[in-house]
């Protein structure tokens, strides 16, 4: 059979391409048990941001997915996309913004994965209307710890393995390949920016754009000052003259000055990669850096590299600053205890000048680890940046209480950052007894971390 044969074969049958099915035979062959605790080793950059040194005392045993990192192939009929798990958002967006097509989600750095925002939560703009990352996710071929291959969906043997897949980190198996849903996405995007003077009226503003079915993304901004900026956006056709984020303005500043701002598509949904939201910093070599460094540098992965680098060598030398830490977070909670959150945030952290990112959400569905109520809306309250904490403070103190506040509250957070929480605590918010039954049945040997462990118990040694 030829190969445009075997590729119409495959696409008909909705089946990954052979290049795919090449990739699953060959890490088959490859596979061999082992001790020690399944590890993944990637290439790119990771996106998890633990704020303190993590080891483990038990053996670690990696595995290797780096051919899982190409797009099998879309269905323009069908409004579907078949992807490799460590394939990349840009990657995606590259191909299929040209046909006409982006992810129902996409989120806003370039370099998150696919099968990392699947197993983690990824969040957007457009999650008013669509929800999480992983509520577009069709179906996936799933590598369990025991190496053996399963696809889940909604409905079939593997249905339980499906909805558990959000927030598992990997730690019940991971994504080989993801068919996830598309919508229709012209080139351009015209946002509106509007300002307000209080939580109330920025809150109630927001909640009523998400009602409205001629928008297509929504997201706000607030300072400490009592700034509060809200961008609403639409996706148009063109040629449209676009504003310049990647050489000239940057984005955050840009919806602060202008009340319309004209991107590109592509240019929008990574609308904060190039400054890792407002982490380069701004003035001097920063601004000749930005408008001629060469574009591979104007990335959310490359400045990472650079700040790990920066961080290892001022600690090293004894040059760094014991006060300032990070606080790299996001939080939900319910709709109606949402001006209550962002007053707490105004109230007792100071990010520096630096601004609160807030998103509405609402999920059309449930998943199991990570259960938000499906139809109800939801703030994402999201930290970007690096903070100063007042001497006294016990580290990681806003992190400490904007996570208890948020619990206090009946919310929610993301756990791809370092947090806090008890065995007891987190099992109740992340649905702890599903988890051991999940746990035990796909991973009864116990070859992978356990979900706790993986994401709050090595960020603080043993409770």
């Amino acid at each position: 059979m030829t190969e445009r044969w075997s590729n119409l074969v495959a696409a008909l049958l909705h089946r990954p391409a052979t290049d795919y099915e090449t990739s699953v035979q060959r890490l088959r062959e490859q596979w061999t048990p082992g001790e020690g605790q399944l590890r993944l080793h990637k290439r790119t950059i990771s996106n998890l941001f633990r704020y303190q040194p993590r080891a483990s005392d038990r053996p670690v045993r990696r595995v290797s997915l780096d051919d899982f990192n190409v797009v099998i192939g879309l269905d323009p009929q069908a409004r579907t996309m078949d992807v490799g798990g460590l394939t990349t958002f840009e990657s995606v967006v590259r191909h299929s913004l040209p046909r006409g097509f982006l992810p129902l989600v996409t989120p806003e750095l370039k370099h998150i994965t696919v099968g990392g925002a699947i197993v983690g939560i990824g969040v957007e703009s457009t999650g008013f209307r669509h929800g999480f990352v992983h509520d577009g996710l069709l179906e996936a071929d799933v590598l369990l710890p025991s190496g053996e291959i399963v696809t889940a969906n909604a409905d079939n043997e593997h249905a339980d393995l499906f909805h558990a897949l959000p927030n598992s980190y990997g730690t019940l198996g991971y994504v080989l390949r993801a068919r996830i849903r598309l919508q229709p996405a012209p080139g351009y995007v015209h946002l509106r920016n509007e300002s307000f003077g209080t939580a109330g009226e920025f809150l109630q503003a927001m909640k009523a754009a998400t009602e409205r079915d001629d928008i297509d993304f929504v997201e706000g901004l607030f300072h400490g000052d009592g700034r509060f900026r809200l961008s609403t956006g639409r996706m148009v056709g063109g040629p449209v003259a676009t504003d310049d984020i990647i050489r000239k303005h940057l984005y955050y500043r840009l919806v602060d000055e202008q009340a319309d701002v004209h991107l590109s598509t592509f240019d929008y949904i990574f609308r904060f990669d190039a400054d890792w939201f407002w982490n380069v910093p701004e003035g001097g070599v920063y601004d000749w850096f930005r408008r001629y460094a060469p574009a591979r540098m104007r990335t959310s992965g490359f400045y990472t590299r650079f700040a790990a680098l920066k961080t290892a060598y001022m600690e090293r030398t004894g040059r760094g600053d014991p006060q300032v830490e990070p606080l790299i977070q996001d939080w939900q909670v319910r709709w109606d205890d949402a001006e209550e959150l962002v007053r707490f945030c105004l109230e007792h952290v100071d990010l520096g000048g630096r601004p609160w990112a807030v998103i509405p959400i609402r999920s059309p569905g449930q998943a199991t680890l990570y259960p938000v109520k499906p139809g109800e809306l939801y703030l994402n309250l999201g930290s970007y940046c690096q903070v100063r904490r007042p001497e006294g403070m016990e580290p990681f103190t806003w992190t400490r209480i904007v996570d208890r506040k948020c619990l206090e509250l009946g919310g929610i957070k993301m756990l791809y950052s370092s947090t806090f929480l008890t065995r007891a605590e987190f099992d109740e918010t992340y649905n702890g007894a599903d988890y051991r039954r999940l746990k035990a049945k796909y991973d009864p040997q116990a070859q992978a971390m356990d979900l706790f462990e993986k994401t709050v118990y090595q960020a603080q040694g043993a409770q």
